[in-house]
């Protein structure tokens, strides 16, 4: 199947609006929220908190499964008009690395790190592919010319060559990618809450 993807520069978001991203589950903002944007941040804390030598990344990992909990209840509970996003997740990650230290260290001084972050993860990607590839399956459908449908089909859904399909179907292959460009612009447009 093709994938849809517009590239946003999320640095030029406002808090509210980076937040908004994330909590849609847009993988490249969640991406961008934990692992750039403030990865500096989690680095200082976890890097003051911790003697023993841990995997900073695993830890990010933990605090992104802290905050995704309950469809990210934690990262709804943030309020621009209280706080800088910054602010506000500088105090929530600190708190989490102090908190999770005196509970996961054992006695040897090593750290157990919970391997729900994969499972997480998995679930979390899948879910959104499966919304992505029912919205293109919906504006297909909605496509009022049968023939037309299909040639759509066969270019998105079996990611079939336009030469290929013209050729199929008897079309002109300019006919072919006239359909497929206009229908990728409908599809865009549907798929906007993912990017």
């Amino acid at each position: 199947m093709i994938s849809f993807t517009v590239k946003r520069d999320f640095r030029k978001c406002s808090d509210d609006r980076l937040v908004s991203y994330v909590l849609k589950g847009n993988q490249d903002a969640v991406v961008y929220f934990f692992y750039e944007k403030f990865s500096s941040t989690f680095q200082y804390h976890i890097y003051k908190l911790f003697d023993a030598k841990v995997e900073v990344s695993d830890l990010v990992d933990e605090f992104f499964l802290y905050l995704y909990e309950d469809n990210w209840r934690r990262l709804r509970m943030y309020d621009s008009s209280k706080a800088a996003l910054s602010t506000w997740i500088s105090s929530v990650s600190f708190r989490f690395f102090r908190d999770y230290k005196r509970s996961k260290i054992d006695l040897n001084g090593l750290i157990t790190i919970s391997d729900k972050w994969e499972s997480f993860r998995g679930d979390w990607v899948e879910s959104i592919d499966r919304g992505i590839e029912l919205d293109i399956r919906n504006s297909i459908d909605a496509i009022k010319n049968e023939r037309d449908r299909r040639i759509a089909e066969k270019i998105f859904l079996e990611d079939k060559d336009p030469q290929e399909v013209s050729k199929e179907f008897g079309m002109t292959v300019d006919y072919v990618y006239t359909l497929k460009n206009r229908l990728s612009r409908q599809i865009r447009k549907k798929l906007e809450d993912y990017v």
